[in-house]
Formats: C-alpha cells, structure tokens, sequence
C-alpha cells in the first residue's frame, strides 16, 4: 500500500494591521517550523488580539497571513480564509471542549478535521504521549483542568495543523499543576516541527519554550529577537518584568553534587553554582538572575557566601535619569578557554542594578574588567527545550 504523502512544515509569516476600542494594532513576525515565537507586554498590549486576528477570529484592517507562500489572510489580493480553513491550530486556558461528547469523541473530532489525503499524527502516539487512553469514555465535566487542557491538545495536534497558536493556555490550571503540562507544551514544536506562537504572561513560560520573542506596547512592535538577548534587555523592564527584570544566560550542565544538593552550569566557559537540577549532565538549560541580585567587584572574592563569580568586563552604564537612585550597569562575561585562558564572548551578557552612589565610588566605566558575583540561591534554572 503506498503510503499518504507529507505535507513539508512552512513559516508561518504574519504582518497585520487591526484595532480595538482605543487601540491600534500593528505588528509583523515570522515564525520558522519547529521554533516557539512569544509574544510578550503588559496586559491590553493588544497580544491577545494580534494573535485572534492571525487565526480569522478578529477582523483585520489590512495586511497579510501566510504559510510559506500560500496567504491565508491577503487583504491587498482580497484572500481572507475562514478560521476553519486556515488551518492554525488554538489553545488558550479555556480548552473548549464539546461536553456532549466523550474524550475520544473529542479526539476523533480532530482526527476528522485532518485534511486528507494526507499524515498527520498518529493517534495511538498522541493519547499514548499525553496519557489519554484512560480517560475515553469520560466526558469533559467529569476532568480535571489538567486533563481538559491534555484532551485539548490532543485534539488539536490529531487536525494535523500547519502552525499552533498558544493564548495563555495554562491559565486555566492550578499553578502547583502547571509544571508536568509545561513540559508536555515544550515538547510540541520539536514533535510536530510546526511554527508556534505564545503569548503568556508567566515568564518561565516565555524562557522554557521560545526561541524568538517580541515586545508589544500599546499596540506597537518595540523590540524582537533570541530570548537571551530581549529578555536580558533591562531597558525593556518596564514592559516586562519590573523589579525582576535581570539577565537569561544559556547553558549546559556539567556536573552534580550530589553531597550538598548543588548542579554546576557551564557558562561561556565559567561554571555557575545552582540548588541541584534534576536536568542530565549535558543538558542545556536557562538561567534566570534578577539584575538586583548582582553586585560587582574589581576583584575575585575570598570568604564570601556567593558561590558564583564570573569574570567579565564592563560595556555599558545606563542611568535612571539625571537625579535617579540606580543604575543598570551590562557586564560582557570573559570566555574562558580549555588552556584557561580569557577572551570575550561577544552575546553573553548579565546586568546588575546598582546605586548611583556605588556606581562613582567605584568609578566604574565601560571597558574595565570586573567580577559579577550572585548566590547560588537566586538562580531559577529552566530546562530549554
């Protein structure tokens, strides 16, 4: 029997104009297979929106949504496909589930909305991935909120989608049951090597699956790029993360100690100590430091109760206004070689928040070395997909 062709993942490419009650909307991004996208800013940015009007379920002024080179949404060449045909899978906290029939009646309803001929996922693998087969004959007001949330999934992985759209999708889970859904998200876009949008107001949820990122405020695009880059970006604080803005670094686990419950992360070539990680040896994962929680020396430390000091050299100073209290002080880490030798590893860099007053004691400058040290106990380790 031959078997159903493939149908190859495609971009998906989105450049949208729209708007809401004293909002206008613009933005443009493109989303490559098997990569996540987040979009991210405070609440009535107009993500929610953006991201309803990619899928046909709000009206667009003007612009275009593709995949690959088939528009789906063109308002200059007068192509504007129902939601239904668009194809772009939707999640969000609320699951949706037809409560008339059971949790296979739902999956098999997606199965059926699979385009054929063509594969799409297998079935069994997908209940058997998300632990399903228990639960068929349930219907939905019998389910927890977690296994609404893994029904919906599946359902909208089995329509066999050319891209997924996530609105906040864990926001109808109890937080303590967050974590094991978390992960089962974070597996989509390697499993489906589909494009993935997100939007999530929980930033562990931005750092644990995306790969890209753009800042949306007041209905405008103010930045976008790889999430070490945009999320370490304390300019950007006041869109994002306020008091806990601070640096995301990447790195691979290289040690465990197992005797006083510690993990050692490989950093451009510097370890970093952290409260254990269950992650393998190898692994790469991501790092989360409030700038706050930084302090900079000249020189290494001797009997001090911050395990992490790593070498680097100052790039910039950005002072909070001309009468401000603070500083943002960037930090470029030195790589360290295997022969132990130091160079700069241009891209990784932290930030530490410091006093006006520390800032022209110290009289620190852009160029000069220094030592960023910070206790193991600040670091929020997250795998990354």
């Amino acid at each position: 029997m031959n078997k159903l062709p493939k149908v190859l993942p495609l971009a998906l490419s989105v450049e949208l104009r729209l708007q809401q009650p004293g909002l206008d909307i613009q933005a443009q991004f493109r989303v490559l297979p098997g990569r996540v996208c987040a979009i991210v800013g405070r609440s009535g940015a107009g993500k929610s929106a953006l991201l309803k009007a990619t899928a046909g379920l709000h009206p667009s002024l003007g612009g275009r949504v593709a995949l690959g080179n088939q528009a789906i949404y063109d308002s200059t060449a007068g192509v504007n496909l129902p939601p239904q045909q668009r194809r772009l899978a939707w999640l969000d906290g609320h699951a949706h589930l037809f409560p008339h029939l059971s949790v296979q009646g739902n999956l098999e309803y997606g199965l059926a909305r699979a385009p054929k001929p063509v594969n799409g996922p297998n079935f069994d693998a997908v209940t058997q991935w998300l632990d399903l087969r228990s639960l068929f004959k349930a219907r939905p007001a019998r389910l927890t909120p977690s296994q609404r949330f893994k029904v919906a999934l599946g359902r909208a992985l089995l329509s066999a989608p050319r891209a997924i759209l996530l609105d906040d999708p864990l926001s109808g889970v109890a937080e303590h049951d967050q974590p094991p859904l978390l992960d089962l998200l974070a597996q989509v876009p390697t499993r489906s090597k589909l494009p993935v949008v997100l939007i999530s107001p929980r930033m562990n949820e931005v750092i644990r699956m995306a790969d890209d990122v753009i800042v949306l405020h007041e209905g405008r695009m103010t930045s976008g790029g790889p999430v070490p880059q945009i999320l370490s970006d304390v300019s950007l604080s006041t869109f994002l993360e306020g008091v806990n803005a601070g640096s995301v670094i990447e790195g691979e686990v290289k040690r465990h100690d197992i005797q006083w419950l510690l993990s050692e992360i490989d950093v451009a070539g510097q370890r970093v100590t952290a409260p254990a990680v269950l992650h393998a040896v190898g692994r790469k994962v991501r790092l989360k430091i409030r700038a706050r929680d930084i302090s900079l020396h000249r020189d290494l430390l001797e009997g001090s109760s911050a395990s992490n000091q790593l070498r680097g050299r100052i790039t910039q100073i950005m002072l909070a206004g001309e009468n401000g209290s603070y500083g943002a002080v960037g930090v470029e880490l030195d790589h360290v070689r295997e022969t132990g030798d130091f160079s700069i590893q241009p891209g990784v860099q932290i930030w530490a928040l410091l006093t006006r007053r520390a800032i022209q004691e110290m009289d620190l400058a852009p160029g000069q070395p220094c030592v960023a040290s910070f206790k193991a106990m600040s670091l929020a380790v997250s795998s990354w997909r």
